[in-house]
């Protein structure tokens, strides 16, 4: 008996607004990326980020997933710098929008195209990579 074939997870577009993730991704750069499927430490996700302060929404970020805890909360961090779980704190399950495939390549100035693999994050002081802070 064969068995049905998972339905594979829709594919999307997102545009890096920041440069939060430079090196690794910078302001322009167009990113592949799959909805719904699994994350995993290392990988580059879009994330929704919680209101601000004034109860403002705030854009939707690309970041890079450092741990998930036992009830499924997300740390995010930035590869350069800007807005994450350092300030921010675990982000809900829900929160995550996406997984980050591929980026495609600009055309001007010319970057090749480059394969979002998985790498260990760490961040000194605030438990290990897997855990994030307790």
């Amino acid at each position: 008996m064969t068995r049905p074939r998972a339905h594979l997870s829709p594919l999307g577009l997102a545009r890096v607004s920041g440069a939060s993730m430079l090196p690794s991704l910078a302001p322009g750069d167009r990113v592949v990326v799959r909805h719904g499927a699994p994350a995993r430490p290392g990988s580059v996700v879009v994330v929704r980020l919680p209101d601000d302060g004034t109860g403002r929404a705030r854009p939707l970020a690309v970041k890079r997933l450092a741990g998930i805890r036992e009830d499924g909360a997300l740390w995010v961090l930035s590869d350069g710098h800007g807005t994450d779980s350092r300030v921010l704190g675990h982000l809900h399950p829900s929160a995550l929008v996406a997984v980050a495939l591929l980026r495609l390549p600009r055309w001007r100035p010319r970057r090749a195209p480059l394969l979002l693999r998985r790498r260990p994050v760490s961040s000194p002081g605030h438990g290990t990579a897997a855990e994030g802070p307790r």
